[in-house]
């Protein structure tokens, strides 16, 4: 279940407070003490009692850490078969291509949505998480669906403060505030201009370092990224989401919103004939 210091910072982001006396008594350090402020049984006596200490706010945090507490809980048993079930299949030789599914968790739209993401950049990070889970599939490859997934999801996570060139920057500071993977926050922190080197870190005066990609998961997320953007912006007309792919090339060369600049074309350019060769390989 998620820790103390990330029910801290989800109270924080809620209400612009810590609430950490509350969450850390419901955390309580004795197993029996704690497993008793979780008994969903319980919560209108505890609730009667947190309302008159903290009010009516406090009391919406003691039952947000208990939601978020049994999302994590049922996420977590999720993950566990399907580890299991992936061991079970690689171990009877099944296709190695034959990635398992994921889907978005309501505990992380919750983050999303008590971040202050609006519902459009809410539905661009949905779009992008599903686009990226299905060409990941469509590659051929073993992949970690989990990092994809959640990956694209929460990529744009810093737009609940900025949508400025910076909001990589925020998101990734905001990921690690709520406790996220470090994983997660890297392809936050990476997303923008798809993999900066230390120069176009410098001229958009950001943290001067070394952005690029390291796996295949992260340029998936990057080129769903841009894919759904080609899809949804209405800027080309297409007629399909498969056309958005079979064009793709022609549209970030011809549209200056989609290749910024021709270090950045070339870029995408690599990560698209780069998916899309696995995806041939695996038709």
């Amino acid at each position: 279940m998620p820790p103390v210091e990330k029910h801290v910072a989800t109270s924080r982001l809620r209400t612009g407070k810590e609430y950490r006396e509350l969450h850390t008594w419901i955390d309580d350090a004795d197993p029996k003490i704690k497993s008793e402020r979780h008994d969903i049984t319980r919560t209108f006596v505890f609730g009667q009692r947190i309302e008159k200490r903290y009010g009516r706010e406090g009391l919406n945090e003691y039952l947000q850490h208990i939601h978020d507490d049994v999302a994590a809980k049922f996420e977590q048993l999720q993950h566990d078969v399907e580890k299991m079930t992936g061991d079970i299949l690689t171990y009877f030789g099944v296709k190695k291509g034959s990635a398992l599914n994921y889907t978005v968790q309501q505990a992380d739209i919750d983050i999303m949505k008590n971040a202050g993401l609006t519902d459009a950049d809410l539905a661009h990070c949905l779009k992008v998480a599903g686009k990226a889970i299905e060409i990941a599939q469509r590659t051929g490859v073993r992949l970690d669906m989990e990092l994809v997934g959640r990956g694209a999801f929460f990529h744009d996570l810093g737009k609940a403060k900025s949508h400025a060139m910076d909001h990589g920057k925020i998101g990734a500071e905001l990921g690690i505030a709520l406790g996220l993977p470090k994983a997660l926050t890297d392809i936050m922190e990476k997303h923008i201009r798809g993999g900066m080197t230390e120069a176009e870190a410098n001229e958009l005066n950001l943290p001067v370092k070394d952005y690029a990609l390291s796996s295949l998961e992260e340029k998936i997320i990057i080129y769903a990224d841009r894919l759904v953007d080609i899809i949804t912006d209405g800027v080309v007309q297409i007629g399909s989401e498969r056309e958005a792919e079979d064009r793709f090339e022609e549209f970030i060369r011809d549209v200056q919103k989609y290749h910024k600049n021709q270090v950045t074309y070339e870029r995408y350019l690599g990560y698209h004939r780069e998916i899309q060769s696995l995806i041939a390989l695996n038709a």
